[in-house]
C-alpha cells in the first residue's frame, strides 16, 4: 500500500520457511500456473474485500525496523484505501490521497503519474503481467501450508525487481508480499482476516480532507 518503499509498505517480521518442492507433485507448471489462476480468480470474482494487514519495513541494520498495521479495502482492479494509524492511502482508480497524521498533509495526485507506485493490485492479481515464476515452493508460515512464489520482473525498468508471493493452499488467498524497494529495503506485508464480496460506498474511495488539514496538489 507509499512509494514503493511506502505504499503498501505494510508488513511483519519474517518467519522461517520450511521448504520442500512444490514439484512433490511432479514439478508441472501447469500445477502452479493452476494455483495461480485459482487466487487471481477469487479476487476478481468477489469484486470488493478487505483485509488486515501487518507491514514491516527493514533497512539491513542501518536502521531500526518500521512496523505498523491497519486495514485496506478493495475495489477490484484499481480501487483502494489503506488505512493505518501513521497514513491513509486512498485512490478511486484515477487519483492517488496520501494523508499523513503527523504532518497533517494530503497530497492529491494523479495515478497515471505515478511510476514508483506499488499499489494492491500489483501483488493480489496482476503480478503475471509483470513477473514471471522463477520457483516454487510448499513451505510453513505461521503453522499453515502455503506456496511460495519467487518472481522476476519482465521488464529492466520495473520498479520491484524481484517479489516473494505467499499462497495459502486451501483458500488460495495471498498471506504474504515481500520485495525490495528502490532503496533496498526489505517490505514485507502478512495479511490475514480477508473477507471477500463486500460492500462499500463511493466514499469509501475518495479521501475526505480534516479540518486543519493541508492539502497539496500535484500538478
Amino acid at each position: 500500500m507509499l512509494r514503493a518503499s511506502v505504499i503498501v509498505a505494510l508488513a511483519a517480521i519474517a518467519l522461517c520457511l520450511a521448504g520442500e518442492r512444490l514439484a512433490a507433485d511432479g514439478g508441472k507448471a501447469s500445477g502452479i500456473d493452476e494455483v495461480i489462476s485459482k487466487s487471481e480468480k477469487i479476487y476478481a470474482e468477489a469484486g470488493h474485500f478487505s483485509a488486515k494487514f501487518r507491514q514491516s519495513l527493514s533497512g539491513g541494520g542501518f536502521f531500526e525496523d518500521e512496523t505498523t498495521s491497519g486495514v485496506m479495502i478493495i475495489g477490484y482492479p484499481d480501487r483502494f484505501r489503506i488505512e493505518s494509524p501513521e497514513q491513509t492511502l486512498v485512490s478511486d482508480g484515477d487519483s492517488l490521497w496520501s494523508y499523513s497524521v503527523e504532518n497533517k498533509q494530503v497530497t492529491i495526485e494523479a495515478m497515471n503519474d505515478l511510476n514508483a507506485l506499488v499499489t494492491p493490485a500489483d501483488y493480489l492479481f496482476r503480478f503475471k503481467e509483470h513477473y514471471e515464476v522463477r520457483s516454487d515452493t510448499l513451505v510453513s508460515l505461521e503453522g499453515k501450508k502455503a506456496y511460495k512464489l519467487h518472481l522476476l520482473a519482465l521488464a529492466k525498468d520495473e520498479i520491484v525487481k524481484e517479489l516473494d508471493l505467499y499462497i495459502d493452499s486451501s483458500s488460495y488467498l495471498i498471506v504474504r508480499a515481500a520485495y525490495r524497494d528502490p532503496n533496498d529495503n526489505l517490505v514485507t506485508l502478512d495479511f490475514s482476516d480477508w473477507k471477500l464480496k463486500i460492500k462499500t460506498q463511493p466514499d469509501d474511495f475518495r479521501f475526505q480532507t480534516p479540518s486543519g488539514v493541508e492539502e497539496i496538489r500535484v500538478p
